[in-house]
């Protein structure tokens, strides 16, 4: 699953693991890899329900919640 995200939503990463915010309901904690192939970790999101249902379908969850 590819995702917006940046200051302007204007840079595109895949999603390689999630796991919802503990402290924040609603938003989804993500890891992300870029077009480079480099690995960002939390990046905070708040989902539409239809990233949430392609989220859960088709994306590992990160059980450890770091």
């Amino acid at each position: 699953m590819y995702i917006n995200y940046g200051l302007k939503n204007d840079k595109k990463g895949w999603v390689a693991a999630w796991h919802e915010d503990a402290t924040q309901a609603g938003n989804y904690v993500l890891t992300l890899q870029t077009s480079t192939g480099a690995v960002i970790h939390a990046i905070e999101k708040q989902l539409s329900e239809e990233q949430i249902d392609e989220l859960i379908r088709t994306v590992p969850k990160d059980s450890t919640g770091i």
